[in-house]
């Protein structure tokens, strides 16, 4: 009788047998791209007011190692350095983002740290990331029906660290399946309420990164987990999806690249602020714009933006931090308006306390409304790189619909589709209106078989993740005293998957947040290492972001 493969198996025989030669050029250097973006995030995040607070708590307990802290420059254990670099990157919502997860900080951290710790080569770094991005964007993409959200999936960054440091250490196949068993037999279940205001949202997945890289070592000596975890009836997808018999992600490896679809923030914000913040600059820039007029503004967007807006209500009334004006579309576009950008620098303890005055006068005379056109362009957007849109398994329409109805239980927000919307929807453009409802009928189709085959007989859900593309946009419509309207719109925020300026927005990114703390010459030089890693070293990365040396005179380009 032929032995089952376990769904972890199936990840780790793809991993081992992964070689960095394989990897299309596109996605490695996208991983180069996804490096310089977490550094830009660190940078900022070290001199946020929780980052400081987290880098304080830390001066006792710190034990001395191998690993340098960006951009402290201090010594300290691999544990240390990971955490710590985790929760600078998560601190002021600049990290990235693929399909589908925060991983960065753990597929960027995990490597980088641990190549100085075991002085390891730029090949073996670029490797372990690309394998953990693939993975743990597997995992995120059949876990899309559930609860938790974002940052909440800190489980992800558990699978995303143990792959990568199984890598690092050359475990074996079996021990590397075993190390993702390890990492997700005891996911965080990181709570609502402590995520999307406090400033306990910074400490996301700091933990579970470290928790991640120990499940490897540990697999390395010889201690085992269940390797049916995932699929097992009482294991992770019954415990933390909608979607109990989820069918195994890990498909089409080497063929589909999650790491295609990543997407780099520039602003210091949600992913569902952002092309609203784009849109809000560019009113800021109009010759008629002016602050003092603003009588009303109207913010129109997505169905998922405007149930983010109710998670981000602060618990406690009138109370403004800057974890929950990030995770506001209308606090993010009143500070847009007012300072005509929004970026990490603008949330240092002393420069928020200024834009407070800003969000709370013009955060009252702002609403947000829900538009059909923008989540059918969002649906849109991630329907075209996938094969049958739509499927249980991606962005499902009746997956999301259930997601929905919960999320309004809980925290009485919009609901997915009321009567209202019926006749809206009916009301779309044709083509919109049919897309929409085919999609309802794939999801329905799917929902009732559950066989996905393809006529081979394969399950090939995943198409060309280059086509997928992050339409999180808005529209911004500000009304003057006067009467007069000004107003912009951007579908495709800037930075996201399907912005064909990637590159340049991370690497203005990084030197708009990095020079503060490196100076500019310095950042220019780190971003030169960064893009030519596959002939540079990771210990150059590390030195030069942590102002530890002062030139790197051997960089090749």
């Amino acid at each position: 009788m032929k032995r089952l493969i376990r769904q972890i198996e199936t990840a780790a025989a793809w991993a081992m047998s992964f070689r960095l030669e394989q990897a299309p050029q596109d996605v490695i250097a996208l991983s180069t791209w996804q490096i310089a973006n977490i550094m830009a995030a660190l940078l900022a995040g070290s001199r946020s007011g929780a980052g400081e607070k987290i880098w304080r708590a830390m001066q006792g307990t710190m034990q001395p190692g191998p690993c340098t802290v960006i951009p402290h420059g201090e010594r300290v254990s691999l544990w240390d350095a990971l955490y710590i670099h985790a929760a600078f990157a998560s601190a002021l919502e600049l990290d990235d983002f693929l399909y589908r997860g925060h991983i960065g900080k753990a597929s960027v951290v995990v490597p980088l740290s641990m190549a100085e710790c075991n002085k390891l080569d730029s090949q073996a770094v670029l490797r372990a990331q690309i394998v953990a991005n693939e993975l743990a964007g597997r995992l995120g993409w059949v876990t899309s029906a559930e609860i938790l959200q974002g940052h909440q999936r800190t489980y992800l960054l558990r699978f995303a660290a143990a792959a990568a440091a199984g890598i690092l250490l050359d475990l074996s196949e079996k021990e590397f399946a075993n190390a993702l068993a390890i990492s997700i037999t005891q996911p965080e279940l990181a709570l609502h309420p402590g995520m999307f205001s406090p400033d306990t949202k910074v400490l996301a997945g700091a933990s579970s990164v470290v928790e991640g890289v120990r499940a490897a070592y540990f697999a390395k000596e010889g201690l085992t987990g269940t390797l049916d975890i995932l699929e097992h009836r009482a294991g992770f997808y019954r415990q933390f999806t909608m979607n109990s018999k989820a069918q195994s992600p890990f498909v089409q490896m080497g063929e589909a690249w999650c790491t295609h679809a990543l997407s780099f923030k520039r602003y210091s914000s949600c992913a569902y602020a952002s092309g609203i913040i784009d849109a809000a600059r560019e009113i800021h820039t109009q010759p008629e714009f002016n602050l003092d007029e603003i009588e009303r503004i109207e913010v129109a967007s997505s169905l998922p933006a405007l149930i983010l807006e109710r998670l981000a209500k602060p618990h406690e009334p009138n109370t403004f931090t800057p974890v929950n004006v990030h995770f506001s579309i209308l606090r993010c576009a009143a500070a847009a308006l007012a300072l005509g950008e929004l970026r990490g620098y603008h949330f240092m303890p002393d420069a928020f306390q200024t834009m407070i005055p800003y969000i709370r006068h013009l955060s009252t005379r702002s609403r947000l409304v829900h538009d059909w056109k923008y989540t059918i362009h969002q649906l849109r957007g991630i329907d075209a790189g996938l094969n049958k849109g739509g499927s249980k398994n991606s962005a499902d329409t009746l997956q999301f619909y259930r997601t929905c109805r919960v999320f309004r239980s809980m925290f009485g927000s919009v609901r997915a589709i009321g009567l209202s919307d019926v006749i809206k929807i009916l009301n779309l453009p044709k083509e919109e209106r049919n897309f929409f409802l085919k999609r309802w009928e794939r999801s329905l189709r799917s929902y009732f078989h559950r066989s996905q085959l393809d006529q081979n007989g394969e399950y090939r859900p995943l198409g060309d993740l280059r086509r997928l593309s992050f339409r999180m946009g808005g529209s911004v419509t500000v009304t003057l005293k006067g009467g007069k309207t000004l107003s912009a719109e951007r579908i495709i925020p800037t930075g996201m998957a399907g912005d064909p300026n990637r590159e340049a927005v991370v690497k203005e990114k990084l030197l708009v947040e990095g020079e503060r703390i490196l100076g500019r010459e310095k950042c220019e030089q780190l971003w030169e290492v960064i893009t030519g890693l596959q002939v540079n070293s990771p210990i150059d990365v590390i030195a030069l972001a942590s102002g530890t040396k002062n030139e790197i005179s051997h960089v090749k380009k």
